[in-house]
């Protein structure tokens, strides 16, 4: 490592994703967390005294009043833009999640802000950082699979199934103007796009809302409001090299809790990969059909194997691949690679292109028509 030792690193926003935030960076050596912000007062008074660093109510504060190298900002998308061009602009490196802001010209304006800087920016698509997909990425490199010739699968929830499911994500306002796409979506076209090494470059859309109106408590009765963005789309796709492909994403796919499922079919074998059972490749060929490998140091490429942290037999899982993720991002603070070479997290300008993809999917809707990325 270089002299870049003892990040000092602040978390703003202490929700679900904020505490997985939390336990990613206590598993990471020379990382330490100082500060954290949440606006609400019950949840930041708890985290304090389980944390015991300083909290504070607002992030504006913390940034001016604490040294701080790193910020994590885990708040709900309508805040992501603010937030993140705050820290750029006090020359903090920055983390977020995802979407990294909720038009493309915003991404486009934090992507320059954190290159005028030369400030590490990362987006947390976790997925990319199992060690299956991170193994998928070797074999298709190393040209282990031959030409690819398809690729298929899908991300299916069932968490907005029925009509009286609610949620901050529902609204445009404070999600954007995509949803489904934009939230699931984009983590498989990002997967995707990392075990290819190519790019999305058209796309063709049909997407669908399946209740137009639903419901929200509101005392001893419902209140009814309209939904206008997409619960889930089917989507045709061609990459860079000519690759085709169709997926389908869907939060309203009852029994589905979480399933990204990829298959990437090619000369030699195809490789199939579901996230609920993470830990899992299986390989089809036509002479011996479908084989199943288990990820371990062992068992995955040469270049996979920091991805695989655990024996065969105990599964790495999607805790793992978000601390992976995480550790990528300071692994090149550390070294001082972000500087000048090509991210193995998703950088700002990864995280603009996959709101590109969103947004021609959403416009091919809109036209009928296949829409360049």
């Amino acid at each position: 490592m270089n002299c870049m030792e003892n990040l000092k690193v602040g978390i703003i926003g202490l929700g679900l994703i904020g505490k997985q935030h939390v336990e990613a960076v206590a598993r990471i050596p020379g990382v330490e967390l100082a500060a954290i912000t949440e606006y609400d007062s019950e949840l930041l008074s708890a985290q304090q005294r389980y944390l015991s660093v300083k909290a504070y109510s607002d992030y504006k504060s913390m940034i001016d009043n604490e040294k701080l190298d790193v910020i994590h900002n885990c708040t709900p998308n309508l805040l992501h833009f603010k937030i993140n061009r705050a820290v750029l602009e006090k020359g903090i490196h920055v983390y977020s999640e995802k979407p990294l802001a909720l038009s493309i010209e915003q991404g486009m304006e934090l992507t320059h802000l954190a290159q005028a800087k030369g400030l590490a920016n990362g987006v947390n698509f976790n997925y990319r950082n199992n060690a299956m997909v991170q193994d998928m990425k070797s074999r298709m490199q190393k040209k282990d699979t031959g030409c690819c010739l398809i690729i298929h699968g899908h991300y299916l929830q069932d968490w907005l199934l029925y009509n009286t499911d609610s949620n901050w994500r529902l609204s445009a306002k404070e999600g954007g103007s995509s949803r489904a796409l934009a939230d699931i979506g984009s983590h498989w076209f990002d997967t995707v796009q990392v075990v290819t090494g190519k790019r999305t470059t058209t796309v063709y859309a049909q997407n669908f809302i399946a209740h137009p109106v639903r419901k929200k408590p509101a005392g001893n009765h419902w209140i009814e409001y309209p939904v206008e963005t997409e619960d889930g789309g089917m989507i045709f796709f061609e990459m860079e090299g000519g690759i085709r492909g169709s997926v389908l994403i869907s939060q309203v796919s009852a029994g589905y809790k979480n399933q990204l499922f990829i298959s990437v079919d090619c000369e030699k074998y195809s490789m199939r990969w579901n996230q609920e059972q993470s830990d899992r490749l299986f390989i089809g060929t036509r002479e011996s059909g479908i084989t199943e490998y288990f990820a371990s140091p062992e068992t995955v490429d040469e270049n996979a194997r920091r991805y695989a942290t655990l024996p065969p037999g105990h599964p790495v899982g999607w805790a793992d691949a978000f601390t992976n993720g995480i550790r990528e991002f300071y692994r090149s603070l550390f070294y001082g690679s972000y500087k000048n070479a090509t991210p193995t997290y998703s950088d700002f300008e990864n995280a603009t292109y996959i709101m590109k993809i969103v947004g021609a999917c959403i416009k091919s809707n809109q036209s009928g028509k296949w829409e360049k990325v």
